[in-house]
C-alpha cells in the first residue's frame, strides 16, 4: 500500500556479555522484527555464537555507552547479581526510561535487586535453563539446550510475544514461584558443589559423598521455599542427581567457570538466599550456611552483597 510504513523493530538491550547474556542476545537477534544491542563495559569483538557444529555471527550491536542507544523496549539484565550496582549508568539512562525489564539472574530476589531503578510492575525475573560458556570475548558456545521461563505478568507476556519469532524459547509459567525455587535448588547443588569440589556437573550426581551433601542442601531449600509460598516436590533431590549424573564431563557450572577465571562468585544470590530465607522463618540451614561460608572464603576478592530488601519474590499475576 502506497504511503504505508514498516512497523519499528522492537529494541532489546542485553546487559551482560557472559555466556547467558550472549546466548539470549544471539537467539533473540534471529527474529526479523527485533533489534538487539549488547551493552558492554569495554570494547568487545562482534558476537560469534557456536551451537554444535554451527557457528553464526548474529546481528547484535555492541555498545559501551548508553548515550549511544536508541530507546529500549525491553532490557534484559544478565550480569551476575553482585554486578548490578555497577550498571547504574545503564539502568538510569534515558534510553531505558520506559523499558520493561527482564532479570535473567540466579536466585529468588531479582525484583528486589532492580527495584531501586524501576517500578516493580515493570520488572520480571526469568529462569534460564540453557547452558553457555564464553570461551573468550565475543565467542560464546551453547553447551545445553533449554528454555527461558517467565511469570504470567504483563512483562513476562511481553517478553514471550517479542521472542515468538526468534530462536529463543520463552515459556510463560503460572506457578512461577515454585518454578523459581526449583531452579534455585538446582543452582544450590550444581553451582555450589562443583565449585567447592572443583568437578564437572556429572560428578555431583555420580559421587556418593556429593549426592549426600546435595540431598541435605535440597532438603533445606524445600523447607525454606515452603515458608515463602513454593511447594517443591519431595522427590526432587533424587531426580535431580540422577539427571546430573548423565551430563557430559565437559559441562560445567557458571560458578565453576568463575573459579577458573578468578572472578568473584555469585554464592550470596544462591546459598546465601537460603540462609537469609531461613533466618526470616526462624529455622536453621546448616548445610547452606557451611556452603556459603566456604564459597565466601574461596571467592576471589569477594565482598558481601548488599542486603536484599527481602527474600520474597514480588511476582503477581496480571
Amino acid at each position: 500500500m502506497i504511503g504505508s510504513t514498516k512497523p519499528r523493530a522492537r529494541h532489546v538491550l542485553v546487559l551482560g556479555a557472559g555466556g547467558i547474556g550472549c546466548l539470549l542476545a544471539a537467539r533473540l537477534a534471529s527474529a526479523p522484527d527485533v533489534a538487539v544491542s549488547l551493552g558492554v563495559r569495554r570494547p568487545t569483538p562482534p558476537l560469534r555464537f557456536v551451537h554444535g557444529d554451527l557457528t553464526t555471527h548474529p546481528s547484535v550491536g555492541v555498545v559501551n555507552d548508553p548515550a549511544d542507544l536508541a530507546p529500549v523496549d525491553l532490557l534484559i539484565v544478565a550480569t551476575k547479581s553482585h554486578d548490578v550496582p555497577a550498571l547504574e549508568h545503564w539502568l538510569r539512562s534515558a534510553a531505558c526510561a520506559d523499558a520493561f525489564v527482564i532479570v535473567a539472574q540466579n536466585g529468588v530476589e531479582q525484583v528486589a535487586r532492580l527495584a531501586p531503578y524501576f517500578d516493580d510492575g515493570r520488572i520480571a525475573p526469568a529462569i534460564v535453563t540453557y547452558g553457555a560458556e564464553r570461551r573468550r570475548p565475543g565467542v560464546v558456545v551453547q553447551t545445553l539446550d533449554g528454555t527461558t521461563r517467565v511469570p504470567a505478568t504483563d512483562v513476562g507476556r511481553f517478553f514471550a510475544k517479542l521472542a515468538d519469532s526468534s530462536e529463543l524459547d520463552v515459556e510463560v509459567v503460572d506457578d512461577f514461584m515454585t518454578a523459581m525455587w526449583t531452579k534455585l535448588a538446582w543452582n544450590l547443588v550444581g553451582n555450589s558443589l562443583t565449585t567447592i569440589a572443583d568437578v564437572p556437573v556429572c560428578a555431583v550426581g555420580q559421587r556418593p559423598e556429593l549426592r549426600e551433601l546435595a540431598t541435605g542442601l535440597v532438603d533445606e531449600c524445600r523447607r525454606v521455599a515452603r515458608g515463602h509460598g513454593a511447594d517443591l516436590d519431595e522427590l526432587i533431590p533424587e531426580a535431580m542427581l540422577d539427571e546430573l549424573a548423565t551430563y557430559a564431563p565437559t559441562v560445567h557450572t557458571s560458578m565453576w567457570q568463575d573459579r577458573q577465571a578468578g572472578r568473584p562468585f555469585e554464592h550470596q544470590a544462591i546459598s546465601g538466599a537460603i540462609v537469609r530465607g531461613a533466618e526470616v522463618l526462624g529455622i536453621d540451614a546448616p548445610y547452606s550456611r557451611a556452603v556459603t561460608a566456604i564459597l565466601e572464603t574461596l571467592s576471589p576478592g569477594a565482598t558481601m552483597c548488599p542486603p536484599e530488601r527481602s527474600t520474597r519474590t514480588e511476582v503477581t499475576s496480571a
